[in-house]
């Protein structure tokens, strides 16, 4: 009798983890490959057109900051009204507005200005690593002649960068691409184990 009871409760257990495994099956199958594909295809358009991906990227950008600048605004406008404050929001919402269309209509120059300030960032990071390599040189501690070398090749890497932005761009949508394509191997891969699964179930 307890023999049957422990088969019976086995065939329970065993029913309902491959009923659970059918339902993961179902919800998340299509998904991963959905998914895949969908990351697979943006890589693929990435690789063969950066640039105008980049362009694309740079309206969705403007459109966001349109809708987020209207959201601030309104928002700032029932606050000011109600309370006497709000008028900082409102300013800003429109700042965003205006950024937002300039996105839209000259997405190429806005692209361009962003890489800029990227590009600034980077020549600072790298005069902050310079001077640092320099101190290092000074106190001959660690390997101070390659951290000297980099800091170098890292300054002239950012001066570069400073009079070719649309490099930057590139290299950004590149690396973005392989990101993606990255996700979408994952992705098939999460899904060739759940159809494993499946079948051994």
């Amino acid at each position: 009798m307890t023999k049957v009871k422990k088969l019976d409760t086995h065939c329970s257990e065993t029913n309902h983890i491959k009923s659970a495994i059918k339902r993961l099956y179902r919800k998340s199958a299509p998904l991963l490959l959905c998914e895949a594909i969908l990351f697979g295809a943006v890589a693929v358009f990435m690789i063969i057109k950066p640039v105008e991906f980049m362009t694309v990227l740079t309206i969705i950008i403007g459109v966001a900051l349109i809708l987020f600048g209207l959201y601030r605004a309104i928002v700032g406008f029932i606050a000011s009204r109600g309370m006497g404050g709000g008028w900082f929001d409102v300013l800003f919402g429109l700042v965003n507005v205006v950024l937002g269309f300039l996105f839209c209509i000259y997405p190429v120059g806005s692209m361009i200005s962003l890489t800029y300030v990227f590009v600034v960032l980077f020549i600072f990071k790298s005069i902050r690593v310079l001077i640092f390599a320099i101190n290092m040189v000074r106190a001959k501690f660690g390997h101070y002649w390659f951290d000297l070398i980099m800091a170098l090749l890292l300054l002239g890497l950012a001066v570069l960068l400073m009079f070719f932005p649309m490099a930057v761009a590139v290299a950004g949508a590149y690396y973005l691409a392989i990101s993606l394509i990255l996700y979408a191997a994952a992705d098939i891969y999460m899904y060739a184990e759940l159809v494993r699964l499946k079948k051994l179930v």
